[in-house]
């Protein structure tokens, strides 16, 4: 009868053992043992969308390659790519933000799973009670039975065939062979009430503390609820914001797209007026050379007269002296080779031809091909793009007659200075995009005078100065030279 009496009770021990063992019944710990938000994980994401705001920054290093582009589609690329780089932080703060929500359901699924394996445990500490309670008026009524039965006189074998119900002694035999008699099975009976009583004592304890839990888990399951709630209110907000930031990059494609055609035929346009402005210095230097070339024939010219006229008085002169002259030959003409055969004369075309032209000794673009960022082509970059900032002085890099001092397509106020000729080869200097020029043209400049003042007419994008060497009419890198 113990045995009986206890397997239930083992039963529902276990259960609880193994409810605190697994963590699906660990009173006072369901609040703290749920999931933790972060308070500063909203300002890791709103430091990440920030990193968008230094891209305007990064754009300087694109003004060089943006040189004669318009400021319109540099302005919509700027704000394309200013969106497109807010993007990713963007989708990051989503994806974190859903992260968080489906956290949150999980712990209310998993609270909901306990809540109801402490529910569970509570009905079956109850159904355990309600079942041993009722073993207890059985067995009291047994008690009672054979208490009435031992105060009317009735024999033990009559009073246990009077409670039990057995009708024959073989009955009895079969159904209470272990128990002698009557007073036996009485106290039996009374220490069985006693043990039960005292294990539902210690189930009603334990049922109060799985009752009380029970009320911390509901109670956390409201707050996770509420969380739930917000967070996924959060993570709809980020949606949107994704979602209008995705617009805003498409719109801002598309009307960029449209714009770069235009551009492109700006671009080819621009690129045949400067062109053109290289092909007059092209035919400045033709026609220097020309009127070069004229002069060095008119030169050989007269000299040739000039010997013959010589020859032809010495001619005269010998005839007249009826060949009584001595002789006195000048001949070995004592010509020492005329032009001095410094044979192998180091060039002066190197470094230190030319001084910088700006105070400021910094190359923020170099002269040569490069890629446009915006139109995607491939274009020469004729010159060096030389530090400058807005009214900065610029200085004539080398002796020479000034060309021009007029406004140009594409290069604004811009300077030409002829430095003539170096070992037969011509070399100029132009200075671009100032924003004034202080000489004029015909004028003649000492290397170091001041030109002009540094500025961004014309298609410059950034205040610079967009210097460019001519030899031969032809455009070189001027780093070669500058020293």
């Amino acid at each position: 009868m113990i045995r009986h009496l206890r397997t239930p009770l083992l039963a529902a021990t276990a259960t609880l053992l193994v409810a605190v063992l697994t963590g699906t019944l660990v009173t006072g710990a369901g609040a703290e043992g749920g999931i933790r938000y972060d308070s500063s994980y909203d300002d890791d994401i709103e430091r990440a969308q920030d990193k968008s705001d230094s891209y305007d920054e990064q754009l300087e290093d694109l003004e060089g390659a943006l040189e004669d582009t318009s400021a319109e589609i540099i302005a919509a690329s700027k704000k394309l790519k200013a969106t497109e780089a807010k993007l990713p932080a963007a989708q990051e703060a989503l994806d974190k933000a859903n992260e968080r929500v489906d956290e949150a359901l999980l712990q209310q699924k998993l609270t909901a799973d306990k809540l109801a394996a402490a529910e569970a445990q509570d009905k079956a500490i109850s159904d355990q009670i309600a079942e041993d309670e009722a073993r207890i008026v059985e067995l009291e009524e047994i008690v009672a039975a054979l208490a009435r039965a031992q105060y009317q006189g009735v024999g033990d074998d009559e009073a246990l065939s009077l409670v039990f119900g057995a009708s024959t002694s073989q009955e009895f035999i079969d159904k209470f062979a272990a128990e002698h008699n009557a007073s036996r099975v009485q106290s039996n009976a009374l220490a069985d009430v006693e043990e039960i009583a005292a294990v539902n004592r210690n189930r009603g304890a334990r049922q109060e503390a799985v009752r009380d839990y029970i009320v911390e888990l509901k109670a956390e399951a409201d707050a996770l609820v509420v969380e739930t709630e917000r967070l996924q209110e959060q993570a709809a907000a980020k949606k949107a914001a994704l979602d209008e930031l995705v617009e805003e990059q498409q719109k801002l494609k598309a009307d960029l797209e449209a714009k770069k055609a235009e551009e492109l035929e700006r671009q080819a346009e621009l690129e045949a007026k400067q062109q053109a402005v290289r092909d007059t210095i092209k035919d400045l230097v033709k026609k220097k050379l020309a009127e070069e070339e004229a002069a060095r024939k008119a030169a050989e010219e007269a000299a040739r007269k000039a010997a013959e006229e010589a020859a032809r008085k010495a001619a005269e002169e010998a005839a007249k002296g009826n060949g009584s002259g001595s002789g006195s030959s000048s001949g070995g003409s004592s010509s020492s080779g005329g032009s001095s055969g410094s044979g192998g004369s180091t060039s002066t075309w190197s470094k230190g031809l030319l001084g910088w032209p700006s105070p400021y000794h910094v190359v923020t673009s170099s002269y040569g091909m490069r890629f446009h960022p915006i139109l995607h082509y491939w274009r020469l970059h004729a010159g060096t793009d030389i530090r400058a900032y807005c009214g900065t002085p610029i200085y004539a890099a080398r002796a020479g007659k000034v060309q021009w001092a007029m406004w140009r397509a594409g290069l604004g106020n811009t300077v030409l200075l002829d430095h003539g000729y170096i070992e037969g080869k011509s070399l100029m200097s132009s200075y671009n995009h100032l924003t004034r020029s202080v000489v004029s043209a015909g004028q003649y400049v000492t290397k170091g005078q001041l030109v002009g003042y540094s500025g961004n007419t014309g298609t410059s994008a950034a205040c610079h100065l967009h210097f460019e060497v001519y030899v031969n009419g032809d455009t070189t890198d001027p780093m070669k030279y500058i020293g």
